[in-house]
């Protein structure tokens, strides 16, 4: 059981594809990105807010941290800012992005709990740190309107406080109840 030190450096990436090879696609930035840079490592959505971006990429949506876009393409495989917090993006730059295909999946720290076999398995939300610029996995949220991932494997130990966990994204959020249907997280899988 070790408690890690989460650094900046420890950003989203790809963990694991069925096909070796992470798929890759790129994507235009849209505008209205200002100071909400999209550093290596971001989870990136669809521009859903115009119908003129609505094929470029903004930075995900966040309420107090958690990510709540329901358009996501995928983690920022590179920096057009040449990753410093802050800078700005320019609308139209394309950049490369890791697909959020459903069939692979990324590593990141977790927060909130310890890892746990019981974990796995499970639907949790993704956060953004905003001070250290990476997201996590909150192993202790689980509410069924913020969920985005589910935790496919625990890649440090057992007991481990911020440990890396292996997930995928969701392709539908989970129904809330009888009167709640379904929302599609990602931008093209699980639309129907």
């Amino acid at each position: 059981m070790a408690d890690i030190t989460l650094t900046s450096g420890m950003v989203c990436r790809p963990f694991r594809s069925p096909w070796g090879a992470f798929p890759t696609r790129g994507f235009q930035l849209s505008t209205g990105i200002s100071s909400n840079a999209i550093l290596l490592g971001r989870v990136c959505a669809l521009d859903v807010n115009t119908d003129t971006n609505a094929d470029q990429i903004l930075p995900s949506s966040q309420t107090a941290g958690v990510v709540m876009s329901t358009a996501i393409v995928g983690v920022a495989a590179d920096s057009p800012s040449g990753g410093a917090v802050g800078t700005t993006n320019t609308r139209g730059t394309v950049i490369s992005v890791w697909e959020a295909n459903p069939h692979v999946e990324f590593r990141a720290q977790t927060q909130g709990a310890t890892l746990q076999s019981s974990s796995v398995g499970k639907a949790k939300a993704l956060v953004w740190d905003s001070t250290l610029t990476i997201h996590k996995v909150d192993l202790s949220n689980s509410t069924l309107i913020n969920v985005r991932v589910v935790v496919t494997q625990n890649i440090d130990n057992i007991g481990d406080s911020g440990g890396a966990v292996a997930f995928r994204f969701l392709t539908q959020t989970p129904p809330a109840g009888d009167s709640t249907v379904s929302r599609a997280v990602l931008a093209f899988y699980g639309r129907g």
